[in-house]
């Protein structure tokens, strides 16, 4: 099995020096082996997983640097809160076991391939249901969570019309202080973000006497 390579990224020198002793004589573990990178060489790596320390997080951490789930070493509260990307964030203390370092990038890199599986690929966009996500290589766009349970819905009846009597039933269980004009105030808005973000006009389209369908050609 072709080994996998998880990159190491520290702002700290004397954190680097100690990290680089460790895994010098004790590394590969399984099918993954621990690398010390460089920042101009992440884009070289898989972007599942990246290993760094606060310092690096709190200064470099961007958008530019895109990889789902950041174990940060000595982590404070600055470096989760500079962190608005939808990544997940796993915090490590030292001294730090390479061993158990390896079992929990292991079971993140399962929680991820699991992730996978369940992403919907169309011809242009990827719809993401655990992230809440609809994106591409450009264009990005998280849904709240009231609509990503109306465009699942929209997704899970893609050959059909849905009318907004079904759709007020299963989004809001015929709730009694719900009517169809929040159902319309949410579709709409829904509708604007997709646009302005996403570019998609007419994504979700209405049709008189039959109702809702989602549009999923143009993805």
């Amino acid at each position: 099995m072709e080994k996998r390579i998880i990159p190491i990224t520290l702002g700290n020198d004397k954190l680097r020096l100690i990290i680089s002793e460790i895994i010098e004589f004790n590394n590969i573990y399984g099918n993954l082996e621990f690398q010390l990178t460089n920042k101009n060489d992440l884009k070289k790596n898989n972007k599942d997983i990246l290993i760094t320390d606060n310092e690096f997080a709190v200064n470099e951490l961007s958008d530019t640097i895109k990889f789902d789930t950041i174990f940060i070493i000595n982590c404070n509260s600055d470096a989760i809160e500079i962190d608005e990307l939808n990544r997940k964030i796993v915090l490590l203390s030292i001294p730090i076991q390479l061993r158990d370092l390896y079992q929990r990038v292991s079971n993140s890199l399962n929680q991820i391939n699991s992730q996978i599986a369940r992403k919907l690929k169309f011809n242009r966009f990827t719809y993401d249901p655990s992230m809440r996500t609809l994106s591409n290589h450009n264009l990005y766009l998280r849904f709240t969570e009231k609509e990503s349970q109306i465009l699942q819905i929209f997704l899970d009846n893609t050959d059909t019309h849905i009318s907004k009597k079904n759709l007020l039933k299963k989004v809001w269980s015929y709730n009694e202080d719900i009517d169809t004009h929040t159902l319309e105030t949410h579709i709409y808005s829904l509708r604007k973000k997709i646009e302005k973000n996403l570019l998609l006009k007419d994504l979700i389209v209405f049709e008189d006497n039959k109702g809702y369908f989602l549009n999923k050609k143009i993805l």
